[in-house]
């Protein structure tokens, strides 16, 4: 064999197997949760309406979209794309929730969507950044390794 036959055959070994995961402290991730979150109620107390949540969480999902595209197209590791995947179907779920039971609220209508649960519009922000959040556990778990030397 060639050397050129026996590095692909060691990349297609590497890209099958699982990476070992990073240690990582989450109590990082927490912090920013909590932080967005408490951010999101003040918003929507001092509006007294969902369009300024709409907004806020606008540039969260936004983001989430960006890094899963990110991670399907640079990551390896099958498991890392298929997680980034559902935390961005989830969170988009909830967003579109947010959206249209939050405007239908806001003009002093039922919900549109599930309006047996009338208080799941307000809890959706804790699940988009539930998403968020898993995000970021994948990026610092399963991330490419940054090698300084």
């Amino acid at each position: 064999m060639s050397e050129e036959d026996q590095e692909s055959s060691e990349e297609g070994k590497k890209k099958g197997q699982r990476p070992t995961p990073r240690p990582f402290n989450p109590l990082v991730n927490y912090l920013f949760y909590t932080i967005i979150v408490v951010i999101t109620y003040v918003i929507y107390y001092l509006e007294r309406g969902f369009i300024g949540v709409i907004t806020f969480m606008l540039f969260f999902v936004v983001r989430l979209v960006r890094d899963t595209i990110y991670v399907i197209r640079r990551y390896d590791y099958k498991f890392a794309k298929q997680a980034a995947v559902v935390n961005l179907g989830y969170s988009m779920f909830f967003f579109l929730l947010l959206v249209i039971n939050g405007i239908a609220l806001t003009q002093s209508l039922s919900p549109l969507i599930f309006p047996d649960f009338v208080d799941l519009t307000s809890w959706t922000p804790l699940f988009i950044m539930g998403g968020v959040f898993g995000m970021a556990n994948i990026k610092r778990m399963w991330g490419p390794r940054k090698d300084f030397f």
